[in-house]
């Protein structure tokens, strides 16, 4: 009776030879070609993602200007809106408006009644 052992080795023996070192799947100057290409694809890619990134700062600080030229003139607006609504709401002028456009007159005396 043989051994497990001895049925693994005399397998193993019994095994025909390849020959002399077979060739590896991927020669070395392709696998220095491939190393060459990732790294010239990353470097690229590095680059690109740097400009493209620069083009964006670029581009907000025109939309950033921009803005800030836009605030300006709502704010010069706000203050010629609030100019012109102080000039309105002026007694005198209501006063002006009231006796001229709308034929309104002053009270006399007995028809002011004070309610308490």
């Amino acid at each position: 009776m043989t051994t497990r052992a001895e049925v693994l080795v005399g397998t193993a023996a019994a095994a025909p030879a390849y020959g002399p070192a077979r060739r590896p799947f991927v020669s070395a100057r392709t696998r220095e070609l491939l190393a060459l290409l990732a790294t010239g694809t990353l470097l690229v890619g590095a680059v690109l993602f740097y400009v493209f990134q620069h083009i964006q700062v670029v581009r907000l600080g025109y939309e950033v200007e921009r803005l800030r030229g836009e605030r300006s003139a709502l704010v010069e607006q706000g203050r010629a809106l609030t100019l012109e609504a102080a000039r309105l709401r002026a007694v005198k002028r209501v006063e002006e408006v009231a006796r001229g456009e709308l034929g309104m007159v002053a009270p006399a005396p007995g028809q002011i009644v004070v309610v308490r």
